[in-house]
């Protein structure tokens, strides 16, 4: 079992290691982005990709129709 150190309050951030936490690629964005919430990536590369999954989607289900209908008809 892992024993703990007591907790010295006043050392608690006088550590010299530092780490940073970066979820990825990130593109460096505008101060007017930071300030307004907006995102790096522009809204209309997300509706693209909301079509394009819908679509897709759309012809994925036909074509399982239509493997039905030929199967079974």
């Amino acid at each position: 079992m892992k024993h703990h150190l007591p907790r010295n309050e006043s050392d608690r951030f006088k550590g010299s290691l530092r780490h940073y936490h970066r979820s990825g690629l990130q593109q460096n964005r505008t101060w007017d982005e930071w300030i307004d919430g907006k995102s790096a990536n522009s809204k209309g590369s997300v509706k693209w990709l909301r079509i394009t999954v819908i679509v897709l989607a759309v012809l994925a289900l036909g074509g399982i129709i239509a493997g039905l209908f030929i199967e079974l008809g």
